[in-house]
């Protein structure tokens, strides 16, 4: 018996760390004017950002229905493997709360659910490190306590390039996204336990990378120890940056790049760069 890790589509995992540890992943669903796509598997994250910028109304998103749950659950537990499902905040989504009534419905005690309290690359931390716990051969109850504890030590920070998709989806007003983008301020945000909350404004795109060097050796990080994670959203120039003003300098112990996907996407819009790890 061994213990299978399943995770939804907006953690963004990497499908090279999908494969590797044969992780089961379960796609939310995006939904344009000219039909609905599941998150990765029908929508790639390079269409998903072409078909944004030509759309004229915001598309919206869809939880992983129970329906699904069960059957993802169910083939896990008739090659009589535990699962370990980890997923992003229920105060985001209602794909948590479908994984419960799933489990709930299949009645068994095999199943074993995360609410991450964060979103993207914030869940994705937490799975890195599930991956460690089940390679290490941990007890099930044992991984599941050892996550639980660590929820609120995930950092995350990001910096978005524009306001106008927060705008669109009625997350700010119309004026606020006018003024942002007047005076070209941006917002670098950070999300724990289930809330996002604006923690400074920069102006100007270039100062992004700096604002993080200065956030870093303010805090005294110590990431030596960490697997850091970087994302970007169709900016692959400031990742390196990023990457090169980071790495050496607070000799990082390893580093996971990835992009932003199509459901983070629909929220955040291109230009995204943001960074995260496990403060333990």
């Amino acid at each position: 018996m061994s213990i299978k890790i399943v995770i939804d589509s907006t953690s963004d995992v990497t499908q090279e760390i999908i494969d590797k540890y044969k992780l089961k992943m379960v796609p939310l669903t995006v939904n344009f004017e000219d039909g609905s796509y599941l998150d990765k598997v029908e929508l790639s994250t390079e269409t998903f950002f072409d078909k944004l910028s030509k759309a004229d109304k915001l598309p919206t998103t869809s939880q992983v229905s129970p329906g699904v749950f069960i059957e993802t659950f169910s083939e896990i537990l008739l090659r009589g493997d535990e699962v370990l499902g980890i997923f992003l905040a229920s105060e985001f989504s209602g794909t948590y709360e479908s994984a419960r009534i799933a489990r709930d419905m299949i009645g068994s005690d095999r199943i074993h659910l995360i609410d991450s309290r964060s979103v993207c690359l914030g869940t994705f931390s937490l799975i890195m490190e599930a991956i460690d716990l089940v390679n290490q051969n941990k007890d099930i109850y044992e991984i599941v306590e050892i996550l639980d504890s660590l929820k609120n030590k995930i950092v995350v920070a990001a910096g978005l390039d524009t306001l106008k998709y927060l705008e669109k989806g009625g997350r700010l007003s119309k004026g606020q996204a006018m003024v942002g983008s007047l005076l070209n301020i941006k917002p670098i945000i950070t999300i724990k336990d289930g809330q996002i909350t604006v923690i400074d404004k920069i102006r100007g795109k270039n100062k992004t990378v700096k604002w993080f060097d200065s956030w870093i050796e303010e805090n005294k990080f110590d990431l030596a120890s960490k697997t850091v994670i970087l994302f970007h959203a169709q900016n692959t120039e400031q990742l390196k940056v990023l990457r090169n003003t980071i790495e050496d300098k607070y000799q990082i112990k390893s580093i996971i790049e990835a992009e932003v996907g199509p459901v983070i996407g629909t929220h955040a819009g291109p230009g995204v760069l943001a960074i995260a790890f496990l403060n333990k």
